[in-house]
C-alpha cells in the first residue's frame, strides 16, 4: 500500500510542482501574468493525472 502511495501520489505530486515552478518562478516575480500561472497549474493537474495513472499502474504491477 505504501508503495502505491509513494509511486502514485508522491512522486507524481513532486514533479508537478517542479513543472509548475519551472512556468512561474522564471522572472524577478513582477512579470508574473494570469496566463503564466494558468499554464503552471494546468501543467501542475496534467502531470499529478498523468504520473499518478503511469506511477499507479506500475505500483499495481509490482504487487
Amino acid at each position: 500500500m505504501l508503495r502505491v502511495w509513494l509511486y502514485g501520489m508522491v512522486i507524481p505530486g513532486a514533479l508537478g510542482l517542479a513543472v509548475m515552478a519551472a512556468i512561474v518562478l522564471p522572472g524577478d516575480g513582477s512579470d508574473l501574468t494570469y496566463t503564466r500561472l494558468l499554464t503552471g497549474c494546468g501543467a501542475l493537474i496534467a502531470v499529478c493525472i498523468a504520473g499518478g495513472f503511469v506511477g499507479g499502474r506500475i505500483a499495481g504491477r509490482r504487487m
